[in-house]
């Protein structure tokens, strides 16, 4: 404990002096290396260098502006870097998946080639890490690489992604988001439009809607959960009204229709249209929906009929 207080004390007076000192009485890298390795920061040592990963990563996620670009240029020149890289060309997975985040978590984009190389890497997790780099230090434009994919991304990954996105690059970017719109792969479509519900792009509600009957399930159950985080205009529900009878699964039906009713005014005909329809399942959600606000009578005339109807079976 003793060892490694010394090299957070140590390292803590390196960052001091290197980004806040004036130039003419800052320290310089080869002080920099010969402090680090008095205190025990040598090859030999390997936990002593990975605290020290620890604490580099630990301070670059508190420093801003400036400060941050000038960091990064210092932990592209002193020891401990070059474990992390050399992580990468392990065979154990674990390893390799530690080495991509350190790398991307100390924003070392000149290892950018070698961690492109890996993001459709046969295990999960280093895929993952290798294309959360890509996010981080692409930004926006890391979407030109979705058609490269080759496996799926979970949604957990998509999320990551989303997540790490909005933290490193607030300002949305159209112009890449528009050139993304052409990926076939249904995990791209996904992540694209969890990048519109997270991001707030309004003007980019149509590509949502558009999926909204998209023949695969969980890409409509995408499209139905981002739409919700909408008020949309008028003419956008109505064009959700047109898709409806499109929607093969009751269950997603009902959750449209849920939407409609509360971010639309009352539509008796296109309440009354799904009434008589096949549709067993809605019908005593529509029926509900009638009669609260207003049109007992509409309800009482349908129930009529299918006695009616129901007699006359029998008979």
């Amino acid at each position: 404990m003793r060892r490694l207080q010394k090299i957070e004390a140590s390292f803590a007076d390196i960052v001091s002096k290197y980004l806040y000192v004036s130039s003419n009485d800052s320290i310089t890298i080869k002080q920099i290396n010969t402090t680090l390795k008095d205190v025990g920061i040598k090859p030999r040592n390997k936990n002593n260098i990975q605290y020290l990963i620890h604490l580099m990563i630990r301070t670059q996620r508190t420093i801003l502006g400036g400060h941050f670009n000038k960091l990064q240029q210092l932990y592209a020149q002193i020891p401990p870097y070059g474990v992390s890289i050399g992580k990468i060309n392990s065979r154990n997975w674990y390893r390799k998946a530690r080495g991509i985040r350190e790398i991307y978590e100390m924003n070392q984009a000149q290892y950018f080639d070698e961690i492109f190389k890996l993001i459709n890497h046969k295990n999960i997790y280093v895929r993952r890490e290798a294309q959360i780099a890509m996010v981080v230090f692409s930004g926006w434009e890391s979407l030109r690489f979705l058609p490269y994919l080759k496996k799926n991304m979970t949604l957990w990954q998509q999320i990551k992604i989303v997540e790490k996105l909005f933290d490193l690059h607030p300002k949305p970017k159209i112009k890449w988001l528009h050139r993304a719109y052409e990926t076939d792969k249904l995990f791209g479509k996904k992540l694209l439009m969890r990048i519109i519900r997270k991001y707030e792009l309004h003007g980019e509600t149509g590509y949502i809607l558009d999926h909204l009957n998209h023949e695969d399930y969980e890409v409509r159950e995408t499209a139905i959960y981002c739409v919700q985080s909408f008020g949309l205009s008028s003419r956008s529900v109505n064009y959700i009204k047109e898709l409806y009878d499109d929607i093969p699964d009751a269950t997603q039906q009902g959750q449209l229709l849920d939407y409609i009713f509360e971010n639309s005014e009352m539509d008796v005909d296109f309440y009354l249209r799904q009434l008589y329809s096949d549709n067993d399942e809605l019908k005593l959600n529509i029926a509900e929906i009638l009669w609260n606000n207003g049109y007992k009578e509409k309800v009482q005339e349908f129930y009529y009929e299918q006695y009616s109807k129901a007699t006359v079976n029998a008979g």
